[in-house]
């Protein structure tokens, strides 16, 4: 009875700690709402797909004669601020910049210029162009205006993988880290949708991959730990003698003790709590609970960190798959992962 009364328990904190949580986004100040300056005369620009299509420009000069890269963005970042503005911007048409052009450029309108590469690029119209924001320019660059230059969301919107206005296709949604386009379903309808939903991944991605790595090393050395440590073997047994790691398809759940759940349940709402109560400004990044004791990420460039979250979302979607994979091969094959010292000695 204590051992289900332990299952009910951990699957509810499994649903409330993994599934969306729509948190309203509030400010740091959380006390209302503050009228952010204008940076530059530049007006701000509207959100709708449609609309940011129809009222693209054509790309401005600087696009056509400037190879855009990361290593460009931190250089014009010159305040470590993680976005460039208009003065940053302005260091393009130093002398010291002169290498980066294919051709002279003192015959250009520098403003007219920099107001047009806004106009094309600044998505939430606060006056700076943030990574996110660089990196469609980019894209855009490279492989044309549609779909924000997003080759992934192209190929999903000509395959009816992605619908044409929904907020993957181009805006601030489509800019975040990983937009493959795949929504058949239509579930991203906003951009604060897609944040929790995003948050909901990177939870998954984050236990998968502790998961596929957890999973076969437990059928490994299970039996030779236990028999070192005088201790039970957990592993399941097969019919055919092979041992398989406990799981509710696998079955030998019933031989792990009922304080290891509670633990578990115990863990994930601490880690859920934080979560919860962590202040949402409008840039904070999904799964971001500001562990990092090795300090990785938060000494990082702008660039670089995009890359971690990338990777770390490819990362956890390829888990994903391999542990749905394991399942289904430990089920229908009624084999662990590795068979290498599977075999139970009789």
């Amino acid at each position: 009875m204590l051992l289900r009364t332990a299952l009910v328990l951990g699957a509810t904190a499994w649903v409330s700690a993994f599934s969306p949580t729509l948190v309203p986004q509030c400010s740091r100040a959380c006390g209302g709402m503050s009228m952010q300056q204008e940076k530059t005369s530049i007006s701000s620009r509207v959100l709708r797909v449609s609309d940011i299509a129809s009222s693209l420009p054509s790309p401005s000069t600087i696009e056509k004669m400037v190879s855009l890269n990361p290593t460009l963005f931190r250089q014009l970042d010159v305040d470590n601020s993680g976005s460039v503005d208009a003065e940053e911007l302005k260091a393009l048409f130093k002398k010291e910049m002169a290498h980066k052009w294919k051709s002279k450029t003192s015959d250009m309108d520098e403003a007219k210029e920099i107001d047009l590469i806004f106009t094309r690029a600044d998505l939430n119209g606060n006056g700076s162009l943030d990574i996110g924001e660089f990196e469609r320019l980019l894209n855009m660059q490279q492989n044309g205006d549609q779909a924000g230059g997003n080759a992934w969301t192209q190929a999903a919107i000509k395959f009816r993988l992605l619908n044409p206005n929904s907020p993957l296709a181009d805006g601030v949604a489509s800019t975040l880290v990983g937009n493959k386009g795949f929504d058949p379903l239509g579930f991203a309808t906003s951009l604060k949708t897609l944040k929790a939903y995003r948050e909901a991944e990177a939870k998954h991605g984050r236990l998968a991959m502790l998961a596929a790595l957890g999973w076969p090393i437990s059928e490994l050395f299970q039996p030779f730990l236990a028999r070192s440590f005088g201790a039970p073997d957990l592993l399941s047994i097969s019919a055919n003698g092979l041992a398989k790691a406990p799981s509710v398809l696998n079955g030998g759940l019933d031989k792990i003790s009922p304080f290891f759940f509670m633990a578990i349940i115990i863990f994930t709402s601490t880690v859920e709590s934080v979560a919860l109560n962590k202040i949402r400004s409008d840039d904070y990044i999904p799964g971001d609970l500001g562990f990092d004791p090795l300090d990785f990420y938060t000494s990082a460039s702008s660039d670089t960190k995009r890359e971690f979250e990338l990777k770390e979302i490819n990362n956890g979607r390829l888990a994903m798959l391999a542990i749905t994979g394991y399942v289904a091969q430990e089920f229908y094959a009624n084999a662990p992962v590795f068979f290498v010292g599977s075999l139970v000695e009789k």
